[in-house]
């Protein structure tokens, strides 16, 4: 599994295979129901600083059985970014009952901009991009088939399928605002 924990976080984080018996408390998380997790499960140990460690039952693949698995560093250091078999979700790693799931669904893809203290979350035809104050913005940018190009100065760039015109197309969007530069 994938760890990108290149922004600042105050907590360590490891896959574990199961769950050992009665010596962390367990939190489950899930789409459908935050009270059950059926069928795939990714597990995560967190050590929050200054915390009591914890055990997280995350469901995988509710929406997209092969979505990739991966943690994240968020751009709030207590905030862990989780992404279970594409099921994308943000839990405070000092709060674990204080989750929600992210906007973009399924996750395709991750990165975290440790420079600009960002984290960049796409599925097939949305991005959202989270600062340290939390989303900076969310959007549908193409119909389907969004590819990630590149982050380079100040601009996200990226392709996807244009209904409008029938084909694929290359666009730019303002990392800070979402919005498309020419």
């Amino acid at each position: 599994m994938l760890m990108l924990l290149g922004l600042p976080h105050r907590y360590e984080v490891e896959s574990i295979s199961g769950v050992p018996d009665g010596t962390r408390p367990s939190f489950r998380y899930s789409a459908a129901n935050s009270a059950t997790t059926d069928g795939d499960v990714l597990l995560l140990g967190f050590r929050p600083e200054g915390g009591d460690p914890w055990i997280g039952r995350f469901a995988a693949g509710t929406v997209d059985k092969n979505g990739p698995s991966m943690v994240l560093s968020s751009p709030d250091p207590m905030t862990a970014f989780v992404i279970a078999g594409g099921d994308g979700y943000s839990v405070r790693v000092d709060s674990p009952g204080i989750w929600h799931m992210l906007p973009v669904s399924p996750v395709q893809f991750a990165e975290v901009l440790p420079e600009q203290g960002l984290a960049v979350l796409g599925s097939s035809n949305a991005l959202a991009v989270y600062d340290r104050k939390g989303l900076c913005w969310f959007k549908r940018v193409v119909e389907d088939e969004l590819k990630l190009q590149s982050i380079a100065k100040g601009r996200i760039n990226f392709s996807g399928l244009d209904p409008v015109q029938g084909k694929t197309v290359t666009l730019s969007a303002d990392l800070g605002t979402g919005n498309e530069v020419k």
